[in-house]
Formats: structure tokens, sequence, C-alpha cells
């Protein structure tokens, strides 16, 4: 009776679990994030008309509405996309390192992540900024977040290394010897 295991459901919710916070939601943030900038691109630029003046050129308009660099969104596609990619050979078992290189990348990105979220978390008030408030949620969903970027991985990680996962990518049920 040789059958090859197959993936259990637990290890189909880690992979679910953490595609959908280091790939799908990074990806929909950075998204979001494109869209704004295209949207205030296209529209800034131009004061209206009135009755008495004719349309003319801003002067100036708004301030750092989008919060991010062009590299560190590009960055944060490219983690994303190569997680994906990762989380997809996992998801095939193949090959059968591949259960260590999901391993390191969870482990990886869940360090990016926890110290970005920290360090939003704790970032003190800047009061060249003006007054924000929008700040206090943005904080207070830092701390949600960290708590989804612990408990997420830490499934991830204690699922990966149960025996059913272990012979899922190893692509052949243990062996038990019985003395």
């Amino acid at each position: 009776m040789n059958e090859t295991p197959t993936r259990t459901f637990g290890l189909s919710l880690a992979i679910i679990a953490s595609v959908m916070l280091f790939s799908i939601l990074p990806l929909m943030q950075a998204g979001w994030v494109l869209m704004i900038e295209a949207r205030i691109q296209s529209s800034m630029g131009m004061l209206p008309q009135t009755s008495e003046t004719p349309e003319t050129e801003a002067i100036a308009t708004g301030g750092n509405l989008i919060g991010a660099s062009n590299v560190g969104l590009l960055i944060q596609i490219v983690l994303a996309i190569v997680f994906l990619i990762i989380a997809v050979m996992a998801w095939r078992g193949r090959p059968p390192q591949i259960r260590w290189i999901m391993l390191a990348a969870v482990l990886a990105l869940t360090g990016i992540s926890l110290w970005q979220s920290i360090s939003t978390a704790i970032a003190p008030v800047d009061p060249g900024q003006g007054i924000d408030s929008g700040a206090a949620i943005t904080r207070q969903m830092a701390c949600g977040a960290v708590a989804l970027q612990t408990l997420i991985p830490l499934y991830v990680l204690w699922y990966m290394n149960r025996a059913p996962a272990r012979a899922f990518y190893r692509g052949k049920p243990r062996v038990e010897t019985r003395s």
C-alpha cells in the first residue's frame, strides 16, 4: 500500500492564508495607491473656470497623498509576485525543497511586515504635517495588522512542520517500523 499523501485541509489553509497576507493584500494595496496616483495626476493642474476668469493652471496642488515611493511600491509588487510563485509551487508540493523555501519566505516577509507595522504604530506625531485625524486610525490599524502578521505566520510555520505536511512534500508516507 504505497499511496502518495494528499494535501491536507490544514496545509491548504496555511498556504491560502499566507497568500492572502503576503501576496493578495500587498498587491491590492499597491493597486489602490497606483489608481489614486493616476487619478490625482489626471485631475490636477487646472483650476476650474468661473464666469469672470478663464481656466488657469494651478500654481500648487495638495500634498503627499500617496505616502509611498514608486521604488517602494515596485519592491512590494515584486515580493508579492515572488511569494505567489512560491505558494503555487508549495500548493503543488514539488520540488520537495519548496517546503523549506516557503518557510524561509514566510519568516522573511513576516519580519519585513512586522517591522513596517510596528514602526508605524510607534511613530511619533509630526507636528509639521499638520492636524491629521487619520493618524490615530493608522496607528490602531497597524496594531491590528501586527496581530494578523503574527498569528498567520505562526500557524503556517506550525502546520508546515507537522507530519502530514512533511509527508505531502516528501511524496511518500512515512514507513513506521514496529518492533
